[in-house]
């Protein structure tokens, strides 16, 4: 266990998720010379397999007496653009941005809360054509998210602090490949779940000015001629093009069944969300390729385990 400018430690717990804000580090220790607001690295494992899990900020420090202890709570680099309002000094002359692509407009708003440690990929999804858009009273993360949202992309903060915004689904993705494969010796716990309770069949989209489109598609897990409606509202898009474009994007995300495992095993510092794993069980509904949605780590003098959310 190895935190910045922390000795003694006695726990870590750090908990990350493709459906969460903002992951988050949880370390309690005898010795501390961190302050509110210093960048911290959370490594963790074995003596002879470790590696880091988390960079983030300090957001929180309790401290108890006899014994002396520290809890120090942390949150991942992506809580800048949460912390960060933004709010013109002149209602009359608020942030603006025209013709932009999203990646681009992500990366100025980003800039505003300080976050230039940022990559976007290639989005070919402009915003903003014909009429500039206006933001103000709004934190950096909210506006960041809802265009992310749009394109039914993904924003977040990596192990080592870097933004990215990327075309990640929160399941296995043409392309993907697995990066390690966990076998029945090593897991202690398991279950699975299959349901449709977030599934969307049908998306509509409101735009600009007389800008609307709709796309939808029968589902193997809906009564026939059935749909569940998603509703997209957003005036930036002022292109028909787009407008369809965003649609087809949402409803390939939603109109499709959830497979979820639950998954409890030996410590392992490699297992981060965002990665491709493999299960190779002996058990049909396990032996697949999977995606890490969510990873749990807790280690304290009772040992190491680790706590999955697998997706597919």
């Amino acid at each position: 266990m190895a935190v910045t400018n922390t000795s003694n430690i006695q726990s870590i717990s750090v908990v990350g998720s493709h459906g969460m804000q903002n992951s988050t580090a949880t370390i309690e220790a005898t010795t501390t010379s961190l302050n509110l607001g210093d960048t911290v690295t959370v490594n963790l494992g074995y003596s002879d397999s470790h590696s880091v899990v988390f960079t983030g900020l300090v957001k929180g420090i309790q401290k108890s007496e006899q014994p002396i202890q520290y809890t120090i709570t942390a949150i991942d680099t992506l809580i800048r653009a949460m912390d960060y309002f933004i709010v013109s000094s002149n209602p009359e002359s608020p942030f603006t941005r025209q013709n932009i692509s999203a990646e681009d407009l992500i990366g100025d708003v980003l800039t505003l809360s300080g976050l230039t440690n940022y990559e976007g990929d290639s989005s070919y999804f402009t915003l903003a054509i014909h009429n500039p858009v206006e933001i103000n009273l709004t934190s950096a993360y909210d506006y960041c998210k809802f265009i992310t949202d749009l394109i039914a992309w993904h924003l977040y903060s990596d192990i080592n602090g870097k933004v990215w915004f990327v075309d990640r689904k929160p399941y296995i993705m043409g392309g993907d490949s697995s990066y390690k494969t966990i076998t029945l010796p090593s897991i202690l716990s398991a279950n699975y779940a299959e349901d449709a309770n977030n599934l969307r069949n049908r998306v509509v989209m409101y735009g600009a000015e007389g800008i609307t489109a709709e796309a939808s598609a029968p589902s193997d897990y809906l009564p026939a001629g059935f749909y569940k409606s998603a509703v997209v509202s957003a005036q930036i898009i002022d292109s028909q093009t787009y407008a369809n474009q965003c649609v087809a994007y949402n409803l390939a995300l939603y109109n499709r069944l959830t497979r979820v495992v639950s998954l409890s095993v030996e410590g392992d510092s490699t297992l981060v969300p965002r990665n491709v794993l493999t299960l190779n069980t002996g058990i049909t509904e396990l032996d697949y390729d999977w995606y890490i949605y969510s990873a749990s780590h807790s280690i304290s003098s009772g040992g190491y385990t680790t706590d999955l959310e697998l997706r597919r």
